[in-house]
């Protein structure tokens, strides 16, 4: 699992995005779409933790250290304790932690398959 927590890791854009012609049509051409996630998850990684869209320093901070504390310390409250804990149930849960719950707290995304800890 990687987790990326700099400004917009998460971000995924197509190179190709619909351009108009001198004609005034727009040719809609979709490609996959690139960036820093999707090259982990080509590369084998299961899960990719990443920002959407640019955030601040100290919240992001926040953000992260409770993260990691309710993952690797399987500290959830309404988790009994013999279920395993999911990586993207902690990515949702750790938006508390933000002063900014709602720009900064909404911007870390987790790419990829399940990752749950037992």
């Amino acid at each position: 699992t990687i987790v990326l927590m700099g400004c917009s890791s998460g971000k995924l854009q197509s190179v190709n995005t619909p351009k108009e012609n001198p004609s005034g049509r727009v040719h809609a051409m979709h490609y996959e779409p690139e960036g820093i996630a999707a090259s982990y998850l080509f590369a084998g990684a299961p899960c990719v933790v990443g920002n959407l869209w640019d955030v601040t320093d100290r919240d992001i901070d926040r953000y992260c250290l409770t993260l990691m504390e309710d993952f690797v310390q399987c500290q959830e409250d309404n988790i009994p304790p013999n279920r395993p804990l999911s990586l993207a149930k902690c990515v949702a849960n750790a938006r508390r932690a933000c002063k900014l719950r709602f720009i900064v707290g909404s911007a870390p995304v987790c790419y990829g398959v399940p990752v749950l800890r037992s």
